[in-house]
């Protein structure tokens, strides 16, 4: 009956993500988990119970995953299952880590160690974002924030971790106050200073606020959502991705936009091999002042040795490439196959070629007078990526993606509010072109300017600007993460020396 305790915990974070939303559950959904913790018998059974918190709050989140494996990925229903439930049984192994490990330290220092487990928790969530496969940081607990912009302000300081740390200081310090209210101050101390910490978040919060919520943009984009599908014929996608987006702009001529977008899409047309195309799209560029930003494939090699890449264009106002950038950070199973020997049965979710190479430099190109960069989808998700480029110097972060895989699924919502959180970490605008949505103008606070539905054809008009300061968190990088790692490694061994010591 205690692992009850756990999955209480696994549903309360499940439910603080969209499409539910209730994100204020996250702030009590690790008390189950960390009560359980205090009562579990052995390493073990912590072991067990972070599995089970893990497993029932990655299946509900992740569950449109099969759909797509299903029906674009050629696997079967079973196997799509199969692979799902494995997924996301790697993911519940970091939970299940940070458990058993606080729980290692709990049996030798006794109640006190639970206040470890919200540095230990941080390094769990880091270690996400390097595998399985290159890292799924798809879901962390401080990305159920994202609506609490008073919030979420700290992360220009310690990224999304912060508010991680935040949600699960607090789940400790109510469990060591319910344990050991008779003690008097000494337990109350850990829930006091979560309050003096989300106080001092707040405070800092509106200042913030005040100060980057206060920006007057000069610059007007527009972002067409095409909505073009995999499945639509051959003819009709040509359509959309040629013409298509030249009707959508006709519709732009009053507005005056400086600079269009268009999002990453399937792409029946090459703009290096089909001339025509190319063509339009270089009239296109010469009707916006700032030209033109469109996803496409780019090859590299001979025809016997050829390379693809998942890659952005810029096109300035002379329809002249100004630059290109190559994804770098690709999709497992969507654009290459990991271990292809022993997974070759599994193919890609990408049709335009066999198997995309990676890119490997953080491009940032000119933009009128102006240094900006694309990520390109899945990318978003990598605060480590993202900065990346900023500390380069870009001034104006864009990110093209296509969620139209996903249907009418939580995916596209999910991935917009992680999205959210690369905008307040540098204080850079993020103009995100979705193909099927949800496209959206992210302010340097976070808050979304404004943005369009999903599974249909929109334009999405927004105003931004190009910001040159630097936050700590572009600067820096996660040196909150490395004080948690430095904590974390402290207790742990502290906590074995200390049984030693007493035995």
């Amino acid at each position: 009956m205690i692992f009850i305790l756990p999955a209480l915990t696994g549903i309360l974070l499940a439910a603080s993500f969209p499409r539910a939303s209730q994100a204020y559950l996250a702030w009590v959904a690790f008390v189950p988990l960390i009560l359980f913790l205090s009562r579990a018998k052995s390493v073990k059974g912590a072991l067990g119970g972070g599995f089970i918190a893990g497993l029932l709050e990655y299946f509900p989140l992740l569950i449109w995953m099969p759909p797509v494996l299903t029906h674009y990925g050629g696997l079967s229903h079973a196997l799509a299952w199969f692979a799902y439930i494995l997924l996301i049984s790697v993911l519940a192994c970091y939970p299940a880590a940070a458990c058993a490990l606080t729980k290692y330290g709990h049996q030798r220092c006794g109640d006190a160690f639970i206040l470890a487990f919200p540095f230990i928790w941080i390094l769990s969530e880091y270690a996400q974002s390097f595998s399985p496969f290159g890292g799924l940081p798809w879901l962390l607990a401080g990305y159920s924030q994202s609506r609490f912009l008073g919030i979420i302000q700290i992360s220009d300081l310690t990224g999304v971790y912060g508010i991680s740390f935040l949600l699960v200081w607090t789940g400790a310090g109510i469990v060591l106050l319910l344990r050991h209210r008779a003690r008097g101050i000494l337990a109350c101390a850990p829930a006091g200073i979560a309050i003096i910490l989300i106080s001092a978040c707040c405070i800092y919060g509106r200042v913030e606020l005040r100060k980057w919520g206060d920006l007057h943009p000069h610059s007007k984009a527009a972002m067409l959502q095409g909505n073009i599908s995999f499945d639509d014929p051959d003819s009709v996608q040509r359509d959309k991705f040629q013409d298509g987006y030249v009707r959508m702009a006709d519709a732009l001529n009053a507005s005056r936009a400086d600079l269009l977008i268009l999002p990453e899409s399937p792409s029946p047309l090459n703009f290096e091999s089909d001339s025509n195309y190319r063509r339009v799209l270089e009239r296109l560029a010469g009707r916006f002042p700032l030209g033109l930003v469109f996803n496409n494939v780019s090859y590299r090699g001979t025809e016997q040795n050829r390379q693809y890449f998942n890659s952005a264009y810029f096109l300035d106002r002379n329809g002249t490439l100004e630059g290109l950038y190559d994804k770098i950070h690709l999709v497992p199973f969507g654009e290459y196959t990991p271990l292809k020997g022993a997974l070759s049965f599994i193919d890609i979710i990408s049709k335009d070629v066999d198997s995309f190479s990676p890119g490997d430099d953080y491009r940032v190109v000119t933009i009128g007078s102006h240094p900006a960069n694309v990520i390109i989808c899945f990318e978003a998700v990598f605060p480590r990526l993202v900065r990346r480029f900023v500390q380069r110097g870009s001034q104006l972060i864009i990110n093209l993606t296509n969620d139209r895989w996903y249907g009418d699924s939580a995916a596209p919502y999910q991935h917009l509010e992680i999205a959210r959180f690369r905008a307040v970490e540098n204080r850079r605008y993020l103009l995100r072109a979705a193909n099927s949505g949800i496209s959206a103008f992210i302010e340097p606070t976070g808050r979304i300017q404004t943005s369009t539905g999903i599974l249909r054809q929109a334009i999405c008009e927004g105003h931004f600007d190009f910001i040159e300061a630097d936050t700590l968190y572009t600067r820096y990088g996660d040196v909150f993460v490395l004080l948690c790692a430095i904590i974390s490694c402290g207790l742990v061994i502290g906590a074995g020396l200390h049984k030693r010591f007493n035995s």
